[in-house]
């Protein structure tokens, strides 16, 4: 596949993603959750963000065995209560992944509003920020405006497109990094390949922050 090509590339890339012990999550955990000034969000979000981000948090903790969790909402929520319609979907995944669309809520959202945020909760012992598949999510859809990772110890980092954003620069991107690691068959190697993309991120528009 040619790397301009509009379409992501995620088959030629065979990567070990085994973990070998699964974090718990504690009340210190969730306390902890900062409250973060979001680029390119509203500061009137912040406040909610940092709230919904705690309470991933608290699910995963209380209702699926601390294993891996989805929350999307709607950036345009307000007008969504005031019309009687959902603007949150909870999906609960497992210890290695979780698909937010699972949650037919979610799945609504992203694909009829405006602008969505997908908060992700990753658990696995490496602690390691965005996956592969979270980024391949974030560039499929169009109305997801923010990803949000949070891991079992309560650190967040996140994307989100600026107004300029370029998805074909993005995806152009993404494919290199998938292609220059696709002969690794190990976690390391893998992680090198979101690193890659994360590092150049910026060239397509889109801001990534690690707190």
């Amino acid at each position: 596949m040619a790397l301009g090509e509009d379409k992501i590339s995620m088959n030629e890339l065979e990567m070990a993603k085994k973990r070998d012990h699964k974090i718990m999550i504690t009340d210190e955990a969730i306390e902890k959750v900062p409250l973060i000034k979001y680029k390119e969000i509203p500061e009137s979000e912040y406040l909610m963000l940092r709230e919904l981000a705690k309470e991933v948090l608290t699910v995963s903790k209380n209702d699926n065995d601390s294993n891996e969790v989805a929350l999307t909402y709607s950036l345009n929520y307000r007008d969504l209560i005031a019309e009687g319609k959902d603007f949150m979907g909870v999906a609960l995944g497992d210890e290695h992944s979780v698909d937010p669309c699972m949650s037919t809520v979610a799945y609504h959202l992203i694909k009829a509003s405006f602008a969505c945020v997908v908060i992700v909760l990753h658990n696995h012992p490496s602690l390691s920020k965005f996956s592969l598949e979270d980024v391949r999510f974030f560039l499929s859809n169009g109305t997801v405006k923010m990803m949000v990772v949070i891991t079992n110890l309560g650190n967040i980092s996140y994307l989100v497109k600026k107004e300029r954003y370029d998805r074909k620069k993005a995806i152009e991107i993404f494919n290199y990094a998938v292609s220059e690691h696709n002969k690794g068959n190990n976690i390391h190697d893998y992680q090198k390949a979101v690193s890659r993309f994360l590092s150049d991120c910026h060239k397509a528009d889109i801001v990534y922050d690690d707190r």
